[in-house]
């Protein structure tokens, strides 16, 4: 039995939003998260959640389609524009072991936001509170009180990333 909401979502992750309707037969316009175009076109048992509305639903997925940056989803219960039009605005969430598999040195955002960085030293950094993607690597944006770091997301910059544990080790760099 689900006590609160944080147990539905415990062991689940957002993996896009419902932005809008589309169509008379209760498909909705998708805006993902993700860059990982499977992880889209695979979603099978999903939960809909509305921070706002504080409603949730549990739906299955009928179909999946791409149309530019956006997907078109269709759920087998909602058959109406306006069933539709309930569940806009409602991120949707999967659970976790469905997203694949990773190696070794790679990380999903999720796992990287909020970890403590260190220095060499010992010396604390900051919380990582996001990451830039640049195209040529990620960048770390931590944040320590007022004070704002941004680390290069490569070998030579970021040590050991301990995923379970929260932390990351840096070398110190002669800039700062």
């Amino acid at each position: 039995m689900i006590r609160t909401l944080k147990d539905l979502l415990n062991d689940r992750i957002a993996v896009g939003k419902i932005v809008n309707t589309h169509g008379l037969k209760g498909e909705v316009k998708f805006y993902p998260y993700t860059n990982l175009e499977h992880v889209v076109r695979n979603l099978t048992n999903v939960v809909l959640f509305n921070v706002e509305k504080k409603l949730f639903y549990n739906l299955d997925v009928e179909s999946v389609r791409k149309a530019n940056k956006f997907f078109l989803i269709k759920f087998r219960t909602v058959n109406t524009i306006e069933e539709a039009e309930k569940i806009k605005g409602c991120e949707v969430y999967i659970k976790y072991e469905e997203l694949p598999s990773l190696k070794e040195d790679e990380y999903y955002f999720f796992e990287i936001l909020d970890c403590e960085v260190s220095y060499e030293s010992g010396e604390v950094v900051g919380k990582v509170v996001d990451i830039l993607e640049t195209g040529a690597n990620d960048v770390l944006v931590i944040k320590k009180g007022k004070r704002e770091t941004l680390i290069p997301m490569t070998k030579d910059h970021v040590l050991k990333i301990d995923k379970k544990g929260k932390k990351i080790i840096v070398k110190n760099v002669e800039w700062l």
